[in-house]
């Protein structure tokens, strides 16, 4: 093998382990569920029974002629005040906005739903937690299969690169 190929595989090897570990980590999370960002929906309910970390990515689903979202700071999520606001995530109704640091984060809509509740506060952590470990008994190899697919295909693609990248 020549030092170029070389350099070529320990990139392309180098390139799948972050994309991989990037793509582990990270995850789009539907604000509002099948519901999106919407009038007549508890956020506050809602966000109690998610979990936030660095890396994910909020989805917002709304119709654009009707509703927005901003990002307001916890005084004006608290008071449904779109003044000053420290980012407006309206683009298109399918939006996404990527949870950058742990911190707390507050969105309204600004046209006048916010004081139905069309607002939504999340507390984002540093980093997910560690798979739980698997399960014993019985329906440890049931459950077992169940979601390896996910979990063994990342391992499969960069098995094959570097296959091909080796021996074609």
């Amino acid at each position: 093998m020549n030092q170029s190929k070389d350099v070529n595989v320990i990139m392309w090897v180098t390139m799948l382990v972050m994309i991989m570990v990037h793509g582990a980590i990270a995850r789009r999370v539907y604000v509002g569920g099948n519901q999106g960002w919407n009038k007549d929906i508890n956020y506050t309910l809602w966000a109690s029974q998610e979990n936030f970390y660095i890396g994910d990515w909020l989805y917002f689903r709304f119709d654009k002629n009707y509703f927005d979202v901003l990002e307001v700071n916890q005084t004006n999520y608290e008071n449904c005040n779109p003044n000053n606001f420290i980012a407006n995530i309206t683009k298109g109704g399918r939006d996404v906005y990527e949870l950058k640091e742990a911190r707390s984060y507050y969105f309204i809509c600004s046209k006048g739903y916010c004081y139905g509740g069309m607002k939504l506060a999340i507390n984002v952590k540093n980093s997910s937690p560690l798979p739980a470990p698997p399960p014993q008994g019985n329906n440890a190899i049931a459950s077992l299969y169940s979601g390896s697919m996910i979990n063994i295909m990342p391992i499969f693609i960069l098995a094959m690169s570097v296959f091909v990248l080796f021996f074609a």
